[in-house]
């Protein structure tokens, strides 16, 4: 019998700097709005996100942002990784280095401008990765076995660090990024998952699509905040019909819309969270065809001889959908719309 390939939902779970690094009187955006997108009475962040999930009875991975205690936040991680443990949704790590940076800042010490951790020498990526690992352990009560790089930031030597932090798998390779943050020297493009050494890259998944220049890229990693419905299931049905897993990304705050870098003003941002019901919808009608996994479970299914593929990227056939979906986004750009 043929392998089934899987699906892999994940978020990426932060708070962002909020121009707290060329602005002494800000502060990084705190939790509450970043997170749980709490807006009086309303949240449009993690709450929301696993109650879309729980009604169709699907857990999705989420790479939590070690480092928001240097952001001025502490206690604030654990809480989040508690909330999500209890929703029966899996927990692993993800690193921003310019948190890491910025608690440096703050207590006088020497420290790097960089948010992309291939830019840091592999020393310094070893030391987060295993603090971050560690303080997830802490947080968890196990240690978790994959990573991502903020912004896709990785490279081959991020990829050692992993393994030197005693992790199996990592998530931050992405072909539409290489060249630019994504900066892995593999000139190869692909979908679904390769070994590099004694860590398996688990790619975010993307694809080809119409270029115009100066208004839409040859190609488009598979996040529902820059992707129609239409487009990730067609994406997602031939990545796992030609063998590969897929990946799809979102992140805590991709439900809402808000005013400014402080992420003020809060309100629903009501295509992606029709796109996401809609995706729910569609993969929970077809999890016999398409298994929804988590990266605890592929950390299983590899211990039982699980085999990785990797597939070359394919190209949504329909540029009028594409088109459109890039018109509608520029309308959800407008606030109120």
């Amino acid at each position: 019998m043929k392998k089934k390939a899987n699906v892999f939902i994940t978020f990426d779970v932060e708070c962002s700097m909020g121009g707290a690094w060329g602005d002494p009187a800000l502060k990084p955006v705190p939790p509450v709005r970043a997170v749980w997108g709490k807006y009086g009475e309303h949240e449009y962040g993690l709450r929301l996100i696993c109650s879309i999930l729980r009604d169709y009875n699907l857990s999705a991975t989420f790479f939590v942002e070690a480092f928001m205690d240097e952001q001025g936040y502490p206690g604030e991680a654990e809480r989040i990784c508690e909330y999500l443990l209890d929703e029966g949704n899996d927990v692993q790590l993800h690193i921003h280095p310019n948190h890491w940076h910025y608690g440096q800042k703050l207590k006088g010490e020497k420290f790097v401008f960089s948010d992309d951790m291939a830019n840091l020498d592999e020393e310094e990526q070893h030391f987060l990765i295993k603090e971050g690992a560690y303080r997830i352990e802490k947080w968890c009560g196990r240690r978790p076995v994959a990573f991502r790089a903020g912004n896709m930031g990785a490279s081959e030597e991020t990829l050692k660090a992993v393994s030197r932090a005693g992790l199996l798998l990592d998530s931050s390779y992405t072909f539409p990024y290489l060249g630019g943050q994504c900066l892995f020297k593999d000139s190869e493009e692909y979908n679904g998952a390769k070994w590099y050494g004694d860590v398996l890259e688990v790619a975010l998944s993307g694809f080809k699509q119409i270029a115009i220049p100066g208004l839409i890229r040859p190609s488009q990693p598979l996040d529902l905040m820059g992707t129609s419905f239409n487009e990730c299931k067609y994406i997602i049905k031939k990545i796992c019909e030609a063998g590969a897993d897929a990946v799809l990304i979102l992140h805590s705050f991709s439900l809402f819309k808000v005013k400014d870098v402080q992420y003020n003003g809060g309100r629903p941002n009501r295509v992606v969270i029709n796109r996401f019901k809609r995706l729910c919808k569609w993969l929970a009608e077809n999890k016999t065809r398409y298994p929804i996994r988590t990266f605890s479970d592929l950390a299983e299914m590899i211990q039982k001889g699980y085999r990785p593929k990797r597939v070359k990227p394919c190209s949504y056939p329909n540029p009028l959908v594409t088109v459109t979906r890039k018109f509608i986004q520029g309308l959800n750009k407008f606030y109120w719309y």
